[in-house]
């Protein structure tokens, strides 16, 4: 079974950076994150930022997402409300998304820069991860 992982070391890094160039296949945004429990204030779907993605990459590589947040750029707040996460998500990934790059965040947690067809950005900061691999896309993948 893989590890979970929470911080982004070197030589993790030199594992992941692999799959920059990556497309990605499918995702599903789950409605739960494990991360709901540890925040201050109890969430909601319109007030939600931390969400659980799972990506499915063409290479069959399944990245699990835990506590992720999405930005359109470094300077930008995250996108809020599980409704705008999922629809931000699904659009990104329709029009051809990869992953751009692999970089280490605030207190190195994983960033991925997403970029698709239309040279349109987003990015995702998780809080924790999995690798895996995938055989099937699951029914409510987008």
């Amino acid at each position: 079974m893989a590890d979970l992982h929470f911080k982004l070391t070197d030589e993790i890094w030199e594992d992941m950076v692999t799959l920059e160039g990556a497309p990605i296949t499918a995702i599903v945004v789950w409605d739960r994150s494990l991360v709901d429990d540890s925040l201050e204030q109890p969430v909601t779907d319109r007030t939600r930022v931390f969400v659980d993605v799972d990506l499915y990459l063409a290479n069959q590589t399944k990245l699990e997402l835990y506590g992720a947040s999405v930005a359109v750029d470094e300077t930008s707040d995250p996108i809020v409300g599980l409704d705008d996460i999922g629809e931000t998500l699904a659009r990104h990934t329709q029009n051809g998304a990869v992953i751009d790059e692999i970089a280490a965040g605030e207190d190195e947690m994983l960033v991925l820069l997403l970029s698709n067809d239309r040279k349109e950005s987003l990015l995702m900061a998780a809080s924790a991860w999995l690798e895996g691999v995938w055989e099937m896309l699951p029914e409510e993948a987008i």
